[in-house]
């Protein structure tokens, strides 16, 4: 049943005839309205969790009638089966290495991942040793396993936008990268999973919006209730059966155990952010508890999940004071609003365009690890070639840079500028504030957070692990 994927029947006239879901390994039945006697076709209609829809139709006979939905559940390799329902990867060659369609295939080119983990309130890098590496001829799988505190992949290359994914703590994690089926965007696509796959489905379609069909998965699964109960066994699932349990209006009854999912594991921003969550659905919602919630969150790095950033941002606005709010919120507000700007794809686990976990970026890049270049600047498909000439992409604080060269600050740019000290030069948010006070205190303002983001730049420089060589 983790493969499923929810399906509506319609008649000729688009009238709703039933629904179900469908797994790939056994067909599915239903029983349509004795109205169907009388109509001549029916449709099947299923919905990705991108958005995309799929579509088949049947004649009615009397009796029973089949119809089959290609959903896309074939993998040239096995090793690659669990991302179908995400992504089609029909495209590629199989096991007979067989040479892909006609046409001059697009080149992928040379692709990188860094692995980041948060300590002690800093993002790392890390050596990237995978457990497991599948290889195929556009397509490479790397197995990971995650301990209990926030981790992050960042991924990029010639022709791929750099993007930060968070990593589920506590699981063994599955990274496919995928050669891109068009000549549009990025060469590869990249899926992130874990190697037991409880919610990445439902909290996928939770994430792009197609609510109907995560309701009809809990549903069907009854997974969110149960997950929820079973924290202590998987946390990260139990904060997956919470968010769709929130957005669905179903939560307000498991209180006792949303406030055990924020005490008894620290490492999980997603805990706090559904309590926040929660907190602003009752009628007597208290701002005070709102705000306490938050700052908890933001203390703990990322959420996992994409929905995450979303319900953060959407609880930050609604007890916003305006004019009134004090710096410190209003930095951290802002610094979640540039993350959520950031945001790469819809999938399950939060993802963002970036140099670091710490530098969210408006204007994505891509290229090697040291010589990155502003990917806006290229229509696509994107191309690799000599950039030297290329503008430096714009980070979080587009003014920061300015306002450094120029030595001084106005007080028009100065909430820029505490965002861009927080999140640019990788310092807690709050410290930006102290930050700003330091910068404008001396002349050698700027000089140790020149020196921190230069370290996060060699950190990943160091650590930077070759994916795709640039041969394929």
């Amino acid at each position: 049943r983790l493969l499923a994927m929810p399906f509506d029947v319609y008649g000729p006239d688009g009238e709703p005839l039933g629904h179900g879901t469908a797994w790939p390994l056994h067909p599915t039945t239903i029983d349509l309205p004795d109205v169907a006697n009388e109509l001549q076709r029916a449709h099947v209609v299923a919905t990705r969790p991108s958005g995309e829809r799929l579509q088949a139709s049947t004649v009615l006979i009397d009796g029973e009638n089949q119809v089959t939905l290609e959903v896309g559940w074939s993998s040239p390799r096995e090793w690659l089966r669990w991302v179908t329902p995400f992504r089609s990867v029909g495209h590629l060659p199989g096991y007979d290495d067989r040479e892909p369609l006609p046409g001059e295939p697009r080149r992928i080119g040379a692709v990188w991942m860094t692995l980041w983990a948060l300590q002690d309130g800093d993002w790392k890098a890390r050596d990237l040793i995978p457990q497991e590496l599948e290889r195929g001829k556009g397509a490479r799988q790397v197995t990971l396993t995650i301990p209990e505190a926030p981790h992050m992949i960042q991924v990029g290359g010639d022709e791929v936008r750099w993007r930060l994914v968070s990593l589920p703590p506590a699981s063994k994690v599955r990274i496919a990268l995928t050669r891109r089926a068009g000549d549009d965007g990025d060469a590869v696509d990249v899926t992130v999973g874990r190697v037991d796959p409880l919610n990445e489905l439902l909290m996928s379609y939770l994430a792009s919006g197609e609510m109907v069909e995560a309701a009809r998965l809990a549903d069907a699964w009854q997974a969110a209730d149960l997950a929820l109960y079973k924290k202590m066994e998987d946390p990260v699932s139990a904060a997956a059966g919470a968010y769709a349990l929130l957005k669905l209006q179903r939560l307000d009854g498991r209180r006792a155990w949303v406030d055990n999912l924020v005490n008894w594991f620290p490492y999980i921003a997603d805990g706090p952010i559904v309590a926040a969550g929660l907190a602003l659905q009752r009628a007597d919602a208290n701002p005070k508890t709102v705000r306490e919630y938050i700052n908890l969150a933001m203390n703990r790095g990322l959420p996992i999940f994409s929905l995450g950033m979303s319900v953060l941002v959407q609880a930050m606005a609604a007890v916003h004071r305006g004019k009134k709010e004090s710096k410190k919120f209003q930095m951290l507000y802002q610094a979640a609003r540039a993350y959520l700007q950031a945001r790469a794809g819809s999938g399950a686990y939060f993802s963002f365009f970036g140099r670091s976990p710490a530098e969210p970026s408006w204007e994505p890049i891509c290229g090697e690890t040291a010589s990155p270049f502003s990917a806006a600047s290229q229509q696509p498909p994107l191309r690799s070639g000599p950039r030297s000439n290329a503008p430096r992409p714009r980070t979080v604080a587009p003014a920061i840079e300015r306002s450094l060269e120029h030595g001084a600050s106005t007080k028009a740019s100065d909430d820029l500028l505490r965002l861009g000290l927080a999140r640019q030069y990788n310092l807690p948010a709050i410290d930006g504030l102290r930050a700003l006070d330091e910068w404008n205190a001396g002349p050698d303002r700027g000089q140790a957070m020149d020196a921190a983001g230069r370290g996060l730049n060699e950190q990943r420089v160091q650590n930077a692990f070759t994916v795709f060589s640039g041969e394929e």
